[in-house]
C-alpha cells in the first residue's frame, strides 16, 4: 500500500477512535467533567448523550472518508473536497495547540491555568489533521473524481 494510502488509513482509524472515545464520553459524565465539558451540558444526562453521539457521528463519517481514501471502502462521494475539509478542521482545531503552550510555559496571560487534557486533544487534533492532510496531498491524483466511461 503507497504511503498516501497507508497515511489515510491510520487516520481514518483514528477518527473512528475518537468516535468510539465520544460515546464513552457520552455514557460518562465523570469523564466528560474531567475533561472539561461545560456545566449546562453535564447537568442534563440526557443532552450530553445526544450531544456525544451527533458529535461520534461525525467523526465516524469522517473515518469512513478516511477509510474511502485509503482504498479500503467504496469511494464516496465529493472525496477530496471532504478529506481537505477534514484535515483543515482537525487542524485548525489542533493549532490551539500553540496558544495553550505559551500559556503553559507563562509566555502568555490566563485568568484560569491550562489543563494537560487541553494540551493533550489539542496535539491529537493536530495530528490527525496532519495525516489526513498529508495523505490527501500525496494522493490528490488517485483521488480524483472518476470520469463515467465514453
Amino acid at each position: 500500500m503507497p504511503l498516501s494510502k497507508r497515511l489515510l488509513q491510520i487516520a481514518g482509524l483514528l477518527s473512528l477512535l475518537v468516535a468510539l472515545y465520544q460515546v464513552v464520553l457520552g455514557f460518562s459524565p465523570a469523564l466528560s467533567t474531567y475533561l472539561g465539558a461545560p456545566p449546562e451540558l453535564l447537568a442534563n444526562p440526557a443532552a450530553l448523550l445526544a450531544t456525544s453521539l451527533f458529535v461520534a457521528l461525525i467523526f465516524a463519517i469522517w473515518g469512513l472518508y478516511g477509510l474511502s481514501g485509503a482504498g479500503l471502502l467504496r469511494r464516496l462521494p465529493l472525496l477530496r473536497l471532504v478529506l481537505l475539509a477534514i484535515g483543515a478542521i482537525y487542524t485548525l482545531r489542533g493549532l490551539l495547540l500553540v496558544p495553550l503552550l505559551l500559556i503553559s510555559l507563562g509566555v502568555l496571560a490566563s485568568p484560569e491555568p491550562i489543563l494537560p487534557q487541553a494540551l493533550l486533544a489539542s496535539l491529537v487534533s493536530l495530528s490527525i489533521g496532519c495525516l489526513y492532510l498529508a495523505g490527501t496531498f500525496a494522493a490528490w491524483h488517485d483521488l480524483r473524481p472518476e470520469t463515467p466511461a465514453q
